[in-house]
């Protein structure tokens, strides 16, 4: 470097990182801009916290991009999104709108959580960390998409479809009944002996097709065996499916599936609390 002035050399290093700082920092600004106009286009109101940290996975780089909305409920909105190449599914939990009485039940009975504070914010933060924990439990055992990131009220999960097209529920397609059946079965069964984990709100729209395969989703009420609701969200779990395979006719009883689950005779309890309604 004897033919250039140091001092000069440095000087033009240090303005070429200034510029790249500054364009990657307007860069951002103009992303933020664009997902701000595409929320207030599409109608979603998030609070001024929630939106921060959608900003926030951007900028830490956990997302490249949001695309759009696949759906929006009254308690939670997904948002499809990439990472690079891979497409993700963002789920939002509306604070402002969440049945936080029922997040709580679902919440207090798991061993692995124990809320000092019952504010509707924290709960919320409780069931998304729950959630996570459960994909990340199944996902290992069964057809299940990946957990990702969580921040606050937002879970970050692998997009189940093709090419950013979500994948079907099971409602919406024709496969071979019998055979999916079965498939759904040993699921069932390998996530409540090796997962020990009980789906709890499982149904034709919970599942979706992906490469001739069931794929479960939502598992937002799944709790562990050792929840106190564990045998009634489990009965439940089969009686919704095996009352949409007899529609599809395949010879299954709900009772059947219970005891190949659990080794054990459904509890006269446990299916009394379930018709009482508590669920």
């Amino acid at each position: 470097m004897s033919n250039i002035d140091y001092n000069k050399f440095l000087d033009l290093l240090t303005r070429k990182e200034e510029f790249k700082i500054d364009k990657e920092y307007q860069e951002l600004i103009e992303r933020e801009r664009k997902f701000l106009e595409e929320l207030k286009t599409a109608n979603e109101i998030f609070d001024k916290r929630t939106l921060m940290n959608l900003f926030n996975l951007l900028v830490g780089k956990h997302l490249t991009e949001y695309i759009g909305i696949i759906n929006s409920g009254k308690e939670a909105v997904v948002i499809k999104a990439r990472k690079g190449k891979f497409y993700r599914a963002v789920k939002v939990y509306r604070v402002a709108t969440c049945d936080f009485k029922t997040m709580s039940k679902y919440i207090q009975g798991d061993p692995r959580f124990h809320l000092r504070k019952s504010s509707r914010r924290m709960i919320i933060h409780a069931w998304v960390e729950k959630e996570f924990r459960n994909l990340k439990r199944a996902s290992e055992i069964i057809n299940a998409p990946k957990a990702r990131v969580r921040r606050e009220n937002i879970l970050v999960m692998d997009f189940v479809g093709y090419r950013g097209v979500p994948a079907p529920k099971l409602k919406e397609v024709e496969v071979d009944w019998n055979r999916f059946y079965k498939i759904i079965e040993e699921s069932m069964i390998k996530l409540y002996q090796e997962g020990e984990l009980v789906h709890g709100d499982l149904s034709e729209y919970n599942i979706l097709v992906k490469d001739d395969e069931p794929v479960f989703i939502d598992f937002s009420q799944s709790v562990v065996i050792q929840h106190p609701l564990a045998n009634p969200l489990l009965i439940r779990d089969c009686i919704n499916i095996t009352n949409f395979f007899k529609r599809k006719g395949v010879n299954c009883n709900y009772r059947e599936l219970y005891k190949k689950i659990t080794n054990k005779d459904i509890n006269p309890v446990d299916e009394g609390l379930l018709k009482q309604g508590i669920l």
